[in-house]
């Protein structure tokens, strides 16, 4: 070896608490708790399900900046799932078994 060893956990040293990234995680987060607490102030004594409403925007916000295996956190994936079925890109599938196709034809 020469010595030169990457640890794992590197690119969790360049997040925010280690896991939000600055512009987009960051500001769904903070931009989520800012309307809910806005409407919270706004319906004072309203009925249960008027503030369960108001927590959406939070718990939504929330919901896209937690963590998934394989990925960053869920809007990543939204976006690579968006990417992959409405880009005009053609995707080839080339697995193990390409070349074994055509050999067993002989």
């Amino acid at each position: 070896m020469n010595g030169s060893l990457v640890p794992a956990n590197t690119k969790k040293a360049t997040l925010i608490l280690g896991m939000l990234r600055p512009m987009p995680d960051l500001a769904i987060l903070i931009g989520g708790v800012l309307i809910s607490v806005i409407l919270l102030m706004t319906l004072g004594d309203a009925s249960t399900w008027l503030l369960i409403i108001a927590c959406i925007p939070m718990l939504l916000g929330a919901f896209l900046i937690m963590p998934l295996p394989n990925y960053h956190n869920v809007l990543c994936c939204l976006q690579s799932i968006f990417r992959f079925y409405y880009e005009r890109r053609k995707y080839v599938w080339k697995g193990w078994c390409i070349y074994n196709e055509f050999n067993d034809r002989k």
